[in-house]
């Protein structure tokens, strides 16, 4: 056998020791080592020809039972052989300016001809209680299209025959590619957890300023304002400064240069340097900011107008603000991409951006519109995934804790960037007697609530109070120290959903051993939380916390008690 394949007549078999499969319809294969850099751990990719002319690829990784398929033209991906199949499917919502449910589950049963509809979603979870096996399939589709998975009985003569017949699994994405993989049951949810940090192996975790978050639009941004955020983030520790909307000629509460689809349309002249605001350039503040170990990042809007007729264009603007503004991440924003043409142009761009260095990054907004949403593009960058507000009363603290808890059970919480706010910014904007109101929370629970992702602090840091500062320092310390382990561990959601008066948590695992646990008594009188792990007896060192602790680790249970309400704890596990 070549390295993880062979051909036999026209079926090819790919076998990396952990996952076996049959493809047919095909006379020729090759295999490449691909090394993606930073973007993805190194994988072999198995290049093919069908029978038909057509190209198809299978990539695999030599430490997971998952093979990715570059298209959905697979006619069967697996059989189930049994009565007792149930398929769970999941949703991942992104257009997170109208939605705070951003995943969606729902468990079916196979009934003896098959489901009695197409099945809708990104992550399918087939399990069996009598079979050790489970199967799963992702479809990495963007926004404007869903996997479509069909579970049918082949030879409807013999459906009454017990175990006559398997059900037969096909999927239909668009043309997408459709990632498949086998395990024992329950493990499930991890090896997707898997399969993402190795498609996307994001570099250590980063913490990042936006002033967006305190509503003052491109209002303030300038170059005497963008220094004073420097020196705050000098003085609390972020890592980088992105300069959002402001930046350019151009502006954008100029509603009226759309097409009728509602893209922008930007004049040659929008994303040239207003050099009102910035009379020296951006580069000055890059060595201001660097003196200090801090980066610069800046917002970008792509023109999706007429498929992106002005992609050459844009291109250019980013690798000016690469080589002479010294930019190194850059969030994407405003972009539409609606069809297969539009997202091919969009990951054109990404692959353009990634060329600049080893040392750029994108953050993709999924706010608003069709986009990559969640998976496509899985191997760019991290995800910025909401806008939340103090000045609309519509932010609460236990709400990018539930986000992030729903999201971490299928995708590595480092892909994302999660928001805290500013407490006290527009706090007579809240009901007086609301206990989730921002205000009510120490800065530090703020920091855990978001930290197993990139911490956004949403806010003109500047305006920080000095008590805020005080309280964040401690956590912000340790999080650095131990930020290195929690980049590239398996982190899963344990105890109750999030809803602001729960016992939740995470817990963080790194090659199968324990790291961490994360918890927190949300508003609510009861002291104690207790969470199911999979440790039996060892021993807890407190890191950091708000509030008095006691931990007791045994028998797959931590028990925490914390002595208030709005109380967290990072937990060493050793």
């Amino acid at each position: 056998m070549n390295k993880f394949f062979e051909i036999n007549g026209n079926i090819l078999t790919v076998d990396n020791g952990s996952i076996c499969k049959d493809f047919s319809g095909i006379c020729e294969a090759e295999s490449i080592t691909v090394d993606p850099k930073s973007r993805s751990m190194p994988y072999t990719e198995i290049c093919a020809k069908r029978e038909d002319g057509s190209s198809v690829s299978y990539s695999v990784w030599g430490d997971l039972p998952i093979i990715r398929i570059s298209d959905d033209s697979e006619e069967n991906v697996f059989s189930l052989y049994g009565e007792h199949w149930r398929v769970r499917t999941v949703k991942l919502n992104a257009f997170t300016d109208e939605c705070d449910t951003l995943v969606d589950e729902t468990l079916y049963e196979l009934f003896f001809k098959g489901l009695h509809k197409t099945l809708s979603g990104e992550i399918f979870i087939f399990e069996n209680p009598l079979s050790d096996k489970a199967y799963f399939i992702i479809s990495e589709t963007p926004d404007h299209t869903r996997g479509e998975t069909r579970l049918q009985r082949r030879n409807p003569e013999d459906i009454f025959k017990v175990n006559a017949k398997p059900f037969n699994v096909t999927v239909k994405n668009g043309g997408y590619p459709v990632v498949i993989g086998e395990c024992k049951r329950g493990e499930s949810d991890a090896f997707v957890r898997a399969y993402f940090r190795h498609a996307n192996n994001c570099p250590e975790l980063v913490t990042m300023s936006n002033t967006w978050g305190d509503c003052h639009s491109a209002d303030r941004v300038c170059e005497a304002f963008i220094e004073k955020e420097i020196e705050a983030a000098k003085e609390i520790g972020v890592d980088i400064v992105q300069i959002d909307d402001g930046w350019q000629s151009g502006n954008t509460l100029y509603k009226s240069l759309r097409d009728e689809r509602g893209n922008r349309i930007f004049d040659e002249r929008y994303w040239e340097l207003n050099t009102e605001r910035f009379p020296n350039g951006i580069m000055p503040l890059t060595e201001l900011a660097k003196k200090d170990g801090i980066k610069v990042g800046m917002w970008f809007a792509p023109s999706s107008h007429d498929c992106f007729a002005k992609l050459e264009r844009d291109k250019a603007v980013l690798t000016k603000a690469y080589n002479e503004y010294g930019a190194r991440f850059f969030k994407l924003d405003m972009y539409q991409a609606s069809d297969k043409a539009h997202v091919e142009k969009m990951l054109s761009l990404l692959e353009h951006i990634y060329s600049l260095g080893d040392d750029v990054s994108v953050q993709m907004d999924v706010t608003r519109y069709e986009r990559l949403n969640y998976l496509c593009g899985r191997e760019f960058g991290t995800i910025f995934v909401e806008n939340r507000y103090t000045r609309y009363a519509i932010s609460f603290p236990y709400k990018p804790l539930k986000n992030l808890w729903d999201l971490s059970r299928y995708l590595p919480t480092n892909r994302f960037q999660f928001e805290l706010v500013n407490p006290d910014l527009y706090s007579d904007n809240y009901d007086a007697e609301d206990p989730f109101a921002p205000i009510n929370y120490d800065m530090d629970y703020l920091f855990a609530s978001v930290m197993m992702s990139n911490p956004l602090f949403w806010m003109e840091i500047q305006f920080l109070s000095e008590r805020r500062r005080a309280e964040l320092a401690p956590i912000m310390k340790v999080w650095k120290e131990h930020r290195s382990i929690l980049s590239n561990a398996d982190i899963a959601p344990i105890g109750e959903r999030p809803d602001g008066s729960s016992h939740t948590g995470f817990y963080v695992s790194k090659d199968g051993k324990p790291e961490y646990l994360l918890v927190f008594r949300e508003y609510t009188d009861i002291d104690t939380g207790i969470f199911n792990i999979p440790v039996g007896k060892c021993k807890a060192e407190i890191l950091c916390s708000n509030a008095d602790v006691k931990v007791k680790v045994e028998d797959g249970h931590a028990t925490v008690k914390l002595s208030k309400p709005r109380a967290y704890a990072f937990i060493k596990l050793k």
